[in-house]
Parts: structure tokens; sequence; C-alpha cells
């Protein structure tokens, strides 16, 4: 029973691949978003997310990406890259939207070029001084088997 369990959790947790994302010495167990309706979905209706887990929403140009937080119960951080990996524009506790505002949401962030964005946790960014100009790195495997390397080099970084 257990195995079938944690089976079913990997299914979930890997929904559009998975990997890891790093910043200096932290790394974080990383969902992604890679498909439309998996970016749409993003975060919606999760309950929580660990302190070291995240999403990372993949697009294959630079744009003006921002976020909406329909249906979004937890507060996010969320770090808007360039595809070496360099913060280019932050959002720090952006507040879940209930489901009982339907399509009235705002949208966060976006306002800069970028190629990629990450949500993390509310707290990420404070917790480990991340800011704008600093590099991530990932290491990415997605569901139809591509891998998705990038940004700053990866060291072996523990989990927080």
């Amino acid at each position: 029973m257990r195995m079938l369990l944690a089976a079913l959790f990997t299914i979930h947790l890997l929904a559009g691949g998975g990997g890891t994302v790093a910043f200096k010495q932290t790394s974080f167990l990383a969902e992604v978003a890679a498909t439309e309706p998996e970016k749409a979905k993003g975060l919606m209706y999760r309950q929580s997310l660990a302190k070291d887990r995240c999403m990372f929403f993949v697009y294959g140009e630079d744009g003006y990406h921002s976020i909406w937080m329909k249906n979004c119960l937890i507060a996010l951080d969320v770090a808007w890259i360039d595809q070496e990996g360099r913060v280019m524009e932050t959002a720090e506790r952006v507040p879940p939207c209930s489901p009982m505002r339907g399509d009235d949401c705002p949208t966060y962030g976006g306002t800069i070029p970028a190629r990629h964005f990450i949500e993390f946790p509310a707290g990420t960014f404070k917790r480990l001084g991340l800011k704008k100009g600093d590099r991530l790195g990932w290491d990415l495997t997605l569901d139809d088997g591509r891998a998705l390397h990038g940004g700053a080099p990866m060291a072996r970084a523990k989990r927080k």
C-alpha cells in the first residue's frame, strides 16, 4: 500500500516533469509546468507547498509572463528569470485569491521580459536573501524526456 501511495504522489508531484532548482547552497524539488494546461493550473487548489518545493514555468522565449492567482489558496514568492537564471523581477508574499472571487483575481509581475518564472512558498526569498540580480540554476526533465538545464552552475545543494 505504501508503494502505491508513493507512486501516486510521485505522479502528481511530477505532473509536467520534475527536477531541481538551486540557489547558492539550497535546492528545491521542482514540479514543472510546460504545457498551456499545466501553466493555467499551476498551483491552483493546493492547501500547502513545502518549504523545499517549487513550481518552474517553462517558456520557449522571453516575454511578459504575469501570474494570475485564480483559485490559488496559498501565498507565494515568485521569481522571473532570464535564460541564464538571473532574477529579473520578484514578487514576495503574493496573496492567495479565493475561488469565491471567480475571475476577479489580480495579476502580478510580468512587467519585465523574462524567459521563465518560478513559484516558491511565501517567505522563501526573505529566508534565503534572494533578490533581483541573483542567479538560480535548474536541472529538469520534462514529461517527454527532454532535459532542461540552465542558469547558475548547480553545486551540491542541500534542501531547506
